[in-house]
Order: structure tokens, then sequence, then C-alpha cells
């Protein structure tokens, strides 16, 4: 790459958080070029050398390279001056610069605000190197301007250092909270994408960390104000099985659970309606009666404001609305009980598990061994239900025939599948087998009908 635009008379340098991970010594992702070469030059360059360019940021400076051979992608930008986004939008407002340092002081942070040229030099004139070997999430000028020219660099700040462990510059820290109130200005697609970088951080230590500090600082409130319900009952006890609010509770969880983003989503949110329900009995016991009805409410509205894909804002409702099933279960529930619960958490019955594991060790120490193999017996539970009795599908077409409307059928099957859980039905029943249950147990209902009206 650097080649081709020598011959053609221009620089190119690799960038940003290609160099950051290098000497981090992490597998690169994506690579980021910067040249001096204009945009329309660099597509000019590459579409002669055979290589597939994608042209969409070509008004933004960026153009996209494919290797055909490799599919390897890039990025390769012409150095900018400045970049400023307009309130709500995606897009920056650009001014193209002059020099490869012109560019890397405008960058977001010092870590990123390196590079190396074609002859393998590190170019590093804000110190980023030190900063890595450091551990700090620092900017290259001053804050202030940094957070004003994008807004979107403090949600930036928490996701690097959840993502890398490093500390953020108390100066940095303080001019987030300066100037927290600008995300209002952010578009949704912009947030939610920082959001679930800090969510998604490998550690789920560090997420729970970076949400911490965003919360101090007074940025948390800021991109979900649907917390405040959670963050109302701080410092305030949640009963006999927790050994901590429910803030800190939350904070756990995020951390026990795998970096899967809506199951981190879910994870935060899952008690986000505690405030909301809150009661305490005449012993001074708290209570949060129907706090998992009213979270899925919050968890739609959050998912509903920031866009999330409709695959995603189910998966979290169906998290949240049932996260208290698999605490709940008891030895003693029915194999019916045990289909309903995977009825209703569907195809995110794993993620359910892996949530309600965290929400289990998330709880006070003593009842801990006690709750784990509760949710073990439950897990295989499911299993062996999983690869049992299937309902014929001629079913539904019979009772169509009959005369009987969709909700009557749903409603039948539904039946027939807890009574084939229960083992009232044999494993993949006919037809016939299935109408006979259905006849005995309604024989049954009406002559226990017959016996209470005597």
């Amino acid at each position: 790459m650097f080649d081709l635009f020598e011959k053609a008379g221009h620089s190119l340098f690799l960038v940003g958080g290609s160099v950051r991970d290098r000497m981090l010594g992490l597998a690169p992702g994506d690579l980021d070029y910067a040249t001096d070469a204009l945009p329309g030059d660099v597509a000019d360059i590459l579409s002669e050398t055979g290589i597939k360019i994608i042209p969409t940021g070509l008004a933004f400076g960026t153009v996209t390279a494919i290797d055909p051979r490799t599919h390897e992608k890039a990025e390769i930008t012409t150095f900018r001056s400045s970049e400023i986004y307009r309130r709500g939008s995606r897009h920056p407002r650009v001014q193209f610069g002059k020099s490869i340092e012109d560019d890397l002081l405008r960058r977001d942070f010092t870590i990123n605000a390196m590079a190396i040229d074609s002859r393998g030099e590190l170019i590093d004139p804000c110190g980023g190197l030190n900063d890595i070997h450091r551990g700090i999430i620092d900017t290259p000028g001053d804050p202030d301007s940094a957070f004003t020219d994008d807004p979107l660099r403090i949600l930036r700040a928490y996701r690097f250092a959840a993502k890398l462990g490093f500390t953020i510059a108390e100066r940095v820290r303080k001019s987030a909270r300066n100037y927290s109130l600008e995300l209002s200005t952010i578009s949704v697609e912009r947030k939610y994408k920082e959001l679930t970088g800090i969510l998604s951080a490998d550690d789920g230590r560090r997420s729970a960390d970076a949400l911490s500090l965003m919360k101090q600082d007074g940025v948390l409130m800021r991109v979900l104000p649907e917390l405040e319900n959670l963050f109302v009952i701080d410092g305030l006890k949640q009963g006999k099985y927790h050994c901590s609010d429910a803030w800190q509770h939350t904070l756990e969880v995020v951390a026990q659970v795998p970096p899967i983003a809506v199951l981190r989503w879910a994870a935060l949110l899952h008690d986000s309606a505690k405030g909301l329900v809150r009661t305490v009995d005449a012993e001074g016991e708290p209570h949060f009666y129907g706090h998992e009805i009213e979270g899925e409410k919050i968890a739609y509205s959050v998912s509903e404001r920031l866009h999330f894909s409709r695959a995603d804002r189910r998966a979290l409702g169906v998290l949240v609305r049932n996260h208290m099933a698999p605490v709940q279960y008891r030895p003693e529930w029915g194999n019916s009980a045990v289909k309903k619960l995977m009825r209703n958490a569907s195809d995110q019955l794993s993620n359910l598990f892996l949530l309600a594991e965290a929400d289990t060790k998330a709880h006070a120490p003593a009842f801990l061994k006690q709750s784990l193999d509760s949710l073990t017996e439950l897990i295989g539970r499911t299993r062996m239900l999983d690869t049992g009795r299937i309902i014929p599908p001629e079913i539904g077409q019979n009772l169509t025939a009959m005369g009987f409307e969709g909700p009557v059928i749903g409603r039948v099957i539904s039946m027939l599948e807890d009574m084939a859980a229960d083992g009232i039905l044999p494993e993949n029943p006919t037809v016939d087998q299935c109408f006979t249950a259905l006849w005995d147990r309604q024989s049954k209902l009406l002559n226990k009908d017959s016996r209470n009206s005597d």
C-alpha cells in the first residue's frame, strides 16, 4: 500500500487504532491510513491497481479499500486539521490538513494519535506511547476543546477504559462532567455503538468499572436516564438474599455475564425498575414484586430510543421479563411449569441461564451453593425435556376443520404440550392419542365440577 502512494507522489501513514493495538501487542483489526492525497486521487490510485473501493465516505475524505485476493479491508483518509460534528448528525464537518502532525493533533486521545510511516518509524507528537505504558486515557490538547468538537468522545473515553483497563486522566473526567450535557446533541446510533462497546469489553469487570465511573461523573444518566428508578434506591438494603444495594448488585451481574452484547444490556437493565416497586413489610423487609414486568417496559424504552435491532429489542425484553423465573425454580415444579419457562424464554434460554447464574452469584454468599445447585437442576431438566415429545401438526388442521379459531387452537396445543411434558402423552403421540387425552382431561374436570356442586 505504501509503494502505491509513493509512486503516485503522495505520502501514506498507518494511523489510529491500528498503531495503538500494534504497540499494545494486540491482534490488529481493520487498517486505517492517513494521506496527503485528496479523496478523488486516493480513489484513482487504488482503482488503477484493481483494488475494490467503496466511496461512501468520499465527502468526508475517506475511501474504503478491499483487497480482492485477501479481502483485507482498509480505510484511507485525507489528512484532517479539524473534524466537528453537527448537532444530532452522524457525519462530521471536515477541514483537510496539510501534514500528518496536523492530523494527529486533532485526534481524540493520545493513544490514538500515533502514526507509522513507510519506513516503519513511529510518529508520536502527543506522547501516546508513553500514555500506553502508563495506562492513561488523555487528550492531545485541551479536553474541553476535544469534547466541544465531538461530545461523543466523552463516551469513547469510558469505552477505551473498559476495553484496555486504562485509567482516565482526571482532567479528562473533569471535562466529561462539565460537558456531559452536550451528549444530548449526539445521534442515537453513535451513542448506542459506544454504550454497547463499553458493555462488551472482554473483561466484564472493566465494563462494570467504566459504568461506575460514568455514574460518578454524571455521564450515565445523560445517556441512560431510564436508570433513574434504579439510582433512587442507592444505599438502601435489598433484603436478606443480598449483601449490597441494587446498583452495586447490577454492576456485579454485568461483571459476571459473558461479553455478549444483548446479555450485558440485560444485566444492566434487569433490576432497573426496583425503585418503582419497592415496598417494605411490617418486619422492615424490602420487597420488589413485579419489578421484572416494569423492567421489561424500561428495557423496551431504552431499546426503542437507541434504535436496537428488532431481534435485540425482542431478546432484551425476553431476558429482563423472565430473569426471575430460573431463580424462583423449585424441584417440585412439574414438567409443564419447566416447559412453560422454556417457551417464554424461547431462543434466549441459554442466555437466560447465563443471566440467572450471574444474578445468583451476585447474591449473599450464604445462599449461593443451594441456588446454584437448583439452577443446575433446572438446566438439566430443560435439556431432558428439549429432546422430548412433539405434538403432531395435524392437530391444528383438525381443530380448524372443526370450526375452532386461532386463539383457541393455540390454547389447546399449549395444553397438549404441558400434558406431553408431564408424561401424560407418550413420546411423539398420534392425533388420536392427543384427542383421547384431551377428552379424558375434560371428563375429569366435569366430574370434579359435578362433585363440587353436590
